[in-house]
């Protein structure tokens, strides 16, 4: 071959506050980068065919709350008028809620319900400014919550006054979870089901590290995220099969779960028993965006080019899950160009860079394998926080095996040199170095939504947590 392939590669953000209340027929203009790349050199250019998005979110919501795919509808969960916690995402996660809650807020005064919550599941993030509530819950959602007499709270995981524990999990894992979510008869949660380094995101996750306490999201994290068994589509995980443990000990009763695609517009939304209806939107989840992994018939790529779409770039700590994805399909020794402009988020208290959170890694610097085994000592001494290390941490595992180059807005290049992350602003530098580094016959792939998408082989919907050697990973 002796073409070129001219590859796009997404290169966005937006503000988070806007993130998922855009209108149903809005388009978000797609920001990309450019690269010429020679035929002769690209292994692989996976981009997936994304089904269209729904007509309306608040009615898809309907349709999908009487029809759910396990279990009753929510009318029949609320018949009698029993009580109901409503668990939404944070600011930082692009859950439409505010266009949901209308068709749940009809299930709940249709149902005569006098006792219901909403609780934002902030886990360990920052609380939501009033801002970030208007935009997320919606001021109507809000004055009618009012009217009905439905609080809205946010989880505070360091208050253990408002904490209920449940007991322990099959793991070893203090569930203290939010009396808001114990103390109710029917507990819903609604959230987005994506593939993460964790295994996948929604679901029980709502609830864990959503509604717990701080010693509960500590010990979950800092027990399994290191784990070999911790993977992108690792549904069976330790990590994830925990969350789901504590999910079921608070009693979740079911979930609606969201899928988007990569303009953050609804696709699919399923309601029902969890974690049945979670699982089944992860099927259709890995239907559109897992991939044959193009190793399996190759060797592993020299370098590949990871790109990033608006509905999740503000933070490179948000943006940059898709290092463990991209691991997969790079061998050891190769890079990974990430390109993620990480804007950085503006909040009523100040400004958090693009780099925000990364710079935990900085005494670890620069990645060693003497580094990784200071960093898992300190993990399990409990001397670092791993609600930010269940990122940082596996990035920085990755970057001990592999070089990483950040492509990213000339802002961030100073923070970036100070931790000691490898970055520039031009994708076409970025590329010509890796080029340099490998060869002129290096081997590249494209993964363009690298924190969507995982080689299909990672697949595993089995009950039971899954048992191989860490090479098997590699």
């Amino acid at each position: 071959m002796t073409g070129t392939f001219h590859a796009r590669i997404p290169y966005e953000s937006l503000d988070p506050l806007t993130i998922g209340v855009m209108d149903d027929e809005s388009n978000v203009r797609r920001e990309e980068l450019e690269l010429d790349i020679p035929e002769r050199n690209l292994l692989a250019a996976i981009y997936p065919d994304e089904p269209p998005a729904v007509p309306n979110t608040t009615d898809e919501a309907r349709r999908a709350l009487a029809n759910p795919v396990a279990g009753p509808s929510l009318a029949q969960l609320l018949e009698g008028g029993r009580s109901i916690t409503v668990i939404i995402d944070n600011q930082f996660r692009p859950t439409p809620a505010s266009k949901i809650l209308p068709a749940v807020l009809d299930e709940i005064e249709r149902a005569g319900t006098t006792k219901a919550t909403v609780i934002t599941g902030n886990g360990k993030v920052i609380s939501m400014s009033q801002r970030d509530i208007e935009q997320k819950v919606g001021r109507d959602n809000l004055a009618r919550m009012a009217r009905l007499g439905i609080p809205l709270l946010q989880n505070d995981p360091l208050n253990y006054d408002v904490y209920t524990h449940l007991g322990v999990t099959s793991r070893g894992t203090p569930a203290w979870v939010h009396e808001s979510v114990t103390s109710h008869d029917v507990v819903i949660a609604i959230g987005q089901a994506q593939a993460n380094h964790w295994g996948y995101g929604g679901g029980g996750k709502l609830v864990m590290p959503g509604v717990c306490a701080d010693i509960t999201i500590e010990a979950n994290h800092g027990n399994f995220v290191m784990s070999p068994q911790t993977h992108y589509g690792a549904l069976a995980g330790p990590m994830r099969s925990d969350i789901d443990e504590i999910a079921t000990m608070a009693g979740l009763t079911a979930t609606l779960d969201v899928l988007l695609d990569t303009r953050g517009k609804v696709i699919e939304m399923n309601f029902g028993a969890h974690p049945v209806s979670h699982r089944r939107t992860i099927e259709r989840f890995n239907e559109i965006y897992a991939f044959d992994s193009p190793v399996a018939e190759s060797s592993p790529a020299d370098i590949v080019i990871c790109g990033v779409f608006a509905p999740t770039d503000h933070l490179f700590f948000h943006t940059g899950w898709g290092c463990m994805s991209a691991d997969h399909v790079v061998r050891d020794g190769g890079t990974v160009i990430y390109t993620s402009p990480s804007p950085g988020v503006r909040t009523e208290t100040g400004f958090f860079p693009g780099l925000a959170l990364m710079d935990l890694m900085k005494p670890y610097m620069p990645p060693s394998e003497a580094g990784y085994h200071r960093l898992l000592k300190d993990i399990h001494a409990r001397e670092i926080q791993m609600w930010a290390g269940c990122i940082w941490a596996p990035i920085y595992e990755v970057m001990v095996r592999k070089h990483l180059t950040l492509v990213t807005l000339e802002e961030n290049l100073a923070m970036a040199a100070d931790i000691g992350i490898d970055a520039t602003t031009s994708l076409d530098v970025a590329f010509a170095a890796a080029m340099e580094r490998h060869g002129p016959d290096a081997k590249v792939a494209i993964l363009p939504f690298a924190r969507y998408q995982l080689p299909r082989e990672l697949v595993r919907l089995d009950a039971q947590p899954l048992r191989f050697p860490q090479e098997a990973l590699r």
